[in-house]
């Protein structure tokens, strides 16, 4: 839009134009209305003048200024509202208002370096010190604050820039700026506990191919091919994951929307493989005398553990992808303002509440008999309950619960530190909870606890563990 109003012949008539949440305008002034930087009124959200100008265009006498804007107001998902920057204190911000383009041509030339002072109106929460003056730099297709000042008094935005193109105002979705330093400190907790929990699941992974090959029964080949599963995925989603964190989203788009796809599907389907485990866990618990046949196996793993997440990123991604929301501007993932995180969050909730009351099953069916036993084995029931949490948590992706108050409190720099320190190193927990404490891999002469989180035999109805 702006290289079509500066490509417009100067107009002695002003107009306005409204069509949807557009809104065009055309102002028009005398060449000697502007000389000297005096100010000459846009329209009533904003006004113009040219320091420089020295009236060089009127020597015919018949010179005409016509200072042309937009307004739009996007609506909810039409706009991609999350934006990314090099200046890491802009990290965070979202669209709020309208925005606005502004283009002044003076006789026949456009002027790009004129001084615009601007007011805007927060339409979805009042302006305060956390709303931004920012332009479009199409330079580095980002938004920019060069040559802008922002002022905020009474609910309203003023913005001072010293150059015309399209302008808005961002606000920060959390209480304070972010701390460059815990940034800093988060990014790289993150990339150290990916990079251990990489190695670690490659180390399970071979572990439970030589488990599987050796396995003599299906109960045991179930657990293995589960934890297989849930090993591989994650290692793919972590990969990705890493990978990504190293591209620049902005020129390197299609790579990065790849990148997008391959971590929400591979994420989604690393839970959905929990919830298998899950699911023929508390069938082995409950239902101790039913033999789980490789027929129902089989079926159901391919249902919950294959076709579900694909499925379900197929779909995020056909609908998204069109209308360019799917990802976010500033990070190779799917895009929050325009909902797409929803078809990631709201699946993963569902499993995890599964895998929740999973645990409580473990949990009863290990506490029941020191209940039998009397009121002397409180000390001994706390332990095995604590062990059981411990061992399955990580197991059925549970640590992962601690990103959902995020969701509403985004700035809590606790709950960053411990959702970083948890899961980065996910995959090294998986590594000990079903490898190195496994009974079938330590070596010989090391006592090692089993985890409550396996597949019974059938000729028990609880699970049981020695201690370390």
């Amino acid at each position: 839009m702006e290289n079509i109003f500066a490509e417009m012949k100067v107009t002695n008539e002003s107009f306005n134009i409204s069509y949807g949440v557009v809104n065009f305008h055309c102002a028009v002034a005398s060449c000697k209305d502007v000389e000297n930087g005096i100010f000459m009124v846009l329209d009533s959200n904003s006004n113009v003048s040219l320091p420089d100008y020295d009236g060089e265009e009127d020597s015919s006498g018949d010179c005409y200024v016509n200072a042309v804007s937009m307004s739009y107001q996007p609506k909810n998902g039409s706009f991609n509202s999350q934006y990314g920057s090099q200046d890491t204190s802009m990290q965070g911000y979202y669209l709020v208002g309208e925005i606005m383009t502004k283009v002044l041509i003076v006789g026949d030339r456009n002027y790009h370096d004129a001084n615009i002072n601007m007011t805007f109106k927060c339409t979805e929460a009042p302006c305060d010190e956390k709303s931004q003056c920012v332009f479009w730099d199409f330079l580095s297709n980002m938004w920019s604050t060069e040559g802008c000042i922002t002022q905020v008094t009474n609910g309203i935005t003023k913005c001072d820039c010293n150059h015309l193109t399209s302008f808005a105002v961002l606000m920060s979705n959390s209480d304070e700026p972010d701390d460059p330093q815990n940034t800093q400190a988060l990014d790289i907790i993150t990339r150290v506990g990916l990079a251990i929990s990489i190695l670690s699941l490659i180390i399970c992974i071979v572990f439970q191919l030589i488990l599987l090959s050796s396995s003599g029964n299906l109960t045991a080949s179930y657990r293995h091919i589960s934890t297989l599963n849930i090993s591989a995925f994650l290692l793919i989603s972590n990969i990705s994951f890493l990978a990504s964190s190293f591209l620049d989203p902005v020129t390197q788009n299609d790579i990065c929307v790849a990148f997008t796809f391959c971590t929400h599907f591979s994420t989604l389907a690393f839970f959905c493989w929990t919830m298998v485990q899950g699911l023929f866990l508390v069938c082995r618990l409950v239902f101790v005398f039913h033999h789980v046949t490789k027929r129902e196996f089989v079926g159901l793993s391919v249902v919950l553990g294959y076709l579900c997440p694909i499925i379900i990123a197929m779909a995020t991604y056909l609908v998204y992808s069109p209308t360019k929301n799917y990802r976010k501007h500033d990070a190779c993932w799917l895009n929050i303002s325009s909902g797409a995180t929803l078809v990631f969050t709201i699946p993963v909730i569902i499993i995890m509440s599964v895998n929740v009351l999973v645990l409580i099953v473990v949990i009863r069916k290990l506490l029941r008999p020191s209940i039998s036993e009397g009121g002397g084995e409180d000390e001994e029931a706390v332990k095995k309950m604590v062990k059981a949490i411990v061992f399955c948590t990580p197991q059925f992706g549970l640590t992962w619960a601690i990103g959902i108050p995020l969701l509403t409190k985004g700035n809590s720099l606790v709950l960053k530190y411990m959702f970083v320190l948890l899961n980065p190193i996910q995959g090294f927990f998986i590594l000990l909870f079903t490898c190195l404490l496994d009974k079938k891999v330590c070596i010989a002469g090391v006592h090692c606890a089993e985890s409550p989180c396996v597949y019974p035999p059938r000729i028990r109805s609880v699970v049981y563990y020695d201690m370390l």
